[in-house]
């Protein structure tokens, strides 16, 4: 009997990650995916079912490839890229403290996130990132939000409206 899971979609994805065989190619792949398919900016939207499950066998390859490339030290204090991981996060907050604008506070969390979330941050680094810059969102956000009228707030927020007929 066939896996519930197995699907074209999925044996696509799982030979494009298995042809990932540095951690450039794995990382590439990863925010390649990100972006496109899970963002909310993404400009694909086929792989709605798949989309999360793709995501994580991705992660599982770069977190093997950079347990394979990276020593001890490399693996707890570097991003998959090579950077310093706390000078990646602490560019971030410093980006976040600098605005004043809420959209702006939003795309520079999104952008974080499909930059950096782990496997390519190590987790220690990311989730205390992510927490600054989530604080320093929602502080922003929780002044007069909701002040503006839904149609003004879609306008300003690019919503584009869809009906079902």
């Amino acid at each position: 009997m066939a896996n519930i899971h197995d699907n074209p979609n999925r044996d696509a994805w799982v030979k494009k990650i298995a042809a990932a065989n540095t951690l450039a190619e794995g990382v590439k792949l990863l925010t390649d995916f990100r972006a496109k398919h899970l963002s909310p900016f993404k400009t694909d939207f086929s792989l709605e079912l798949d989309g999360q499950w793709i995501e994580l066998k991705i992660e599982e390859k770069v977190a093997l490839l950079k347990h394979k490339e990276f020593n001890d030290t490399q693996f707890l204090n570097n991003s998959a890229t090579g950077e310093n991981a706390q000078k990646v996060a602490d560019a971030a907050v410093a980006k976040m403290n600098a605005t004043t604008d809420m959209y702006e506070a939003e795309r520079i969390h999104i952008n974080f996130r499909l930059a950096n979330k782990p496997p390519i941050l190590p987790v220690n680094v990311f989730l205390d990132a992510d927490r600054q810059l989530g604080t320093k969102l929602m502080e922003l956000r929780n002044t007069d939000y909701y002040a503006l009228p839904l149609e003004e707030l879609r306008k300003v927020r690019g919503v584009k409206v869809i009906t079902l007929q």
